[in-house]
């Protein structure tokens, strides 16, 4: 799929995408009372259309079933993290990768480059002791500085992840 395809995406085409990454399962006749209500009288027959040539282009390239968090638990923690600069700085690096991923509530575990040497991201459990300070206290010799910040990443698609790290 080439920049031209998502450069020549009219009104139309960038509502229904809108309305297809709120819910995959909207009805192309639910697709097209909403844009008449913007001021696009389309029929849905024209929305089964659109979106097939959507696909067949290659700018929708599936869609996803979004599960629910059996746990409930919609908190979530990022922790930055900078290390301080040493010959064993990877090993340092592995070390804390290595511990972080036996967590049962990590979701990322990230190198970087900059200010801050890693990032990692966890879903808070308030039923269990703070998993965040743990990390901090385990590898409080290697640590110059470090920030752990709550966050909410409710509602972020594939797309927007990807966004969100660069």
């Amino acid at each position: 799929m080439s920049d031209d395809a998502w450069s020549n995406l009219d009104k139309v085409d960038q509502k229904i995408i809108e309305i297809l990454n709120n819910n995959a399962r909207t009805p192309s006749k639910e697709i097209a009372s909403e844009l008449k209500k913007s001021g696009h009288d389309v029929s849905d027959r024209t929305i089964r259309k659109r979106i097939e040539r959507l696909e067949k282009s290659g700018i929708i390239k599936g869609y996803k079933a979004v599960l629910t968090d059996v746990s409930g638990i919609n908190e979530y923690q990022a922790v930055l993290m900078k290390l301080k600069p040493s010959k064993s700085l990877e090993a340092v690096k592995d070390s804390i990768k290595n511990f972080i991923t036996k967590l049962d509530n990590y979701l990322l575990v990230s190198n970087m480059e900059g200010e801050w040497n890693m990032l990692v991201l966890l879903q808070v459990n308030s039923e269990k002791t703070n998993t965040s300070q743990k990390i901090v206290e385990k590898f409080s010799d290697e640590l110059i500085d470090y920030r752990i910040n709550e966050i909410d990443i409710k509602d972020v698609n594939i797309l927007n992840m990807s966004l969100l790290l660069l």
